[in-house]
């Protein structure tokens, strides 16, 4: 408010008041231009940064639309997502072998500093949080460290979320590293 008030004595555009006519001259017109030009070249940046998408919902997955790869892996059926701007909190729901309903929860913050979670088996995961350049996707890099019989075996994985432009439906990108290969999937949720 002080920048538009000073700019408005700078410009020498006259103030209003109540109960006064005012009176443009040719040089308040394009003072009054002048500083609508300049007040839109300064709040450009401000429209012009996208707004991080809220993942905020209910998500049921789509089999026909994603592509599984190979594999043991098991999708959730459903994603249950809180979003404010400072945390993203999962619930998700997937079958076990046994056809039993399992539910893990998770929550990251979007502030780009590492997060812990109790993941498969009781292992702690390590999690990332990063926005891309545009605001328009989200990606978690993660790390779990389980300890079996003795052996120490390491899995990344990467998940990049996105929302469509309609926002009912979320597509999950997701690529996993261990010792016995690489796996990567797309992941369709509908709202």
């Amino acid at each position: 408010m002080i920048i538009f008030i000073s700019l408005l004595n700078y410009f020498k555009i006259p103030k209003i008041n109540k109960m006064k006519t005012i009176h443009y001259t040719g040089k308040n017109i394009r003072s009054l231009f002048s500083l609508v030009i300049l007040v839109g070249i300064f709040s450009a940046p401000a429209f012009c940064y996208a707004q991080k998408p809220d993942f905020s919902g209910t998500w049921t997955f789509n089999e026909s639309k994603s592509k599984l790869g190979e594999g043991r892996f098991r999708a959730a059926t459903k994603i249950i997502v809180a979003q404010d701007a400072n945390e993203l909190n999962t619930e998700r729901t997937s079958q076990s072998r046994d056809g039993e309903d399992r539910i893990s929860k998770e929550k990251v913050t979007l502030d780009g500093k590492e997060c812990e979670n109790t993941g498969f088996q009781n292992n702690i995961k390590k999690s990332i949080v990063t926005w891309s350049a545009d605001s328009k996707l989200l990606t978690i890099n993660s790390t779990m460290v389980f300890d079996r019989n003795g052996e120490t075996m390491e899995i990344k994985s990467a998940e990049s979320w996105s929302i469509s432009d309609d926002m009912l439906s979320l597509t999950i990108e997701v690529s996993s590293s261990t010792p016995q290969g690489e796996v990567k999937q797309t992941l369709v949720y509908d709202r």
